[in-house]
């Protein structure tokens, strides 16, 4: 399947638009910035664009979620391109220790030997933990969202692998890539949550008396 220079045009000026947000960007977090989201702290940021990818990160905006953050840009590839955004980065919990990541996109392709992807892998101390993976190929398999559970960490190191790949004639786009990260509840924490929970059953059943 071919793709139209005017569908082209119209999903390039779509990617642009999205890029364009103000805010933090991965040229502010290249460039040694910070990004701070509840107790989690994200640092040491090493980003490298190539291929069709667009090379200026300023047009990344990077989106604080409640338990992580959002990547939103334009990385795609036209007709026989392929684009890669490789970003790593250091975690740190100054709370409770992480134990899970959730890795969500929302990639598209078409044609023939299209496909997008975004897989990542998970270091402590240079020894792997975990690693996750998001897929879409062109008329076959999709996997939009993916987990990985691990030993709790207070610490560890992101690198992951954005990419896209076109077929000729063909499509293959990411507007967004998601980072979601749970925490492991203190033993307190969950003790008082119990507790809770015990006091608002005990007080239904006396209501009911």
């Amino acid at each position: 399947m071919r793709i139209g220079k005017g569908t082209l045009g119209l999903a390039a000026l779509a990617l642009v638009v999205a890029g364009g947000a103000k805010g933090t960007t991965l040229a502010d977090l290249n460039g040694g910035q910070s990004l701070t989201v509840g107790d989690l702290t994200f640092s040491d940021f090493t980003i490298t664009a190539t291929g069709s990818a667009d090379k200026n990160l300023a047009d990344y905006t990077v989106l604080s979620l409640s338990d992580g953050f959002r990547i939103v840009g334009g990385i795609a590839a036209f007709d026989a391109e392929q684009g890669d955004l490789l970003v790593s980065y250091d975690v740190t919990a100054n709370g409770e220790p992480v134990n899970d990541i959730r890795l969500a996109f929302n990639g598209a392709a078409v044609g023939a030997h299209s496909g997008a992807a975004v897989s990542e892998d998970l270091f402590s101390n240079g020894n792997p933990i975990a690693s996750a993976n998001v897929s879409q190929v062109a008329g076959g398999v999709s996997q939009k969202v993916d987990t990985a559970t691990f030993a709790p960490q207070t610490s560890f190191t992101v690198e992951k692998d954005i990419l896209v790949k076109a077929g000729a004639g063909g499509l293959a786009t990411i507007s967004f890539v998601d980072q979601e990260f749970s925490v492991v509840p203190e033993p307190g924490s969950l003790a008082l949550l119990g507790g809770g929970l015990a006091g608002l059953f005990a007080l239904g059943r006396k209501r009911k008396a």
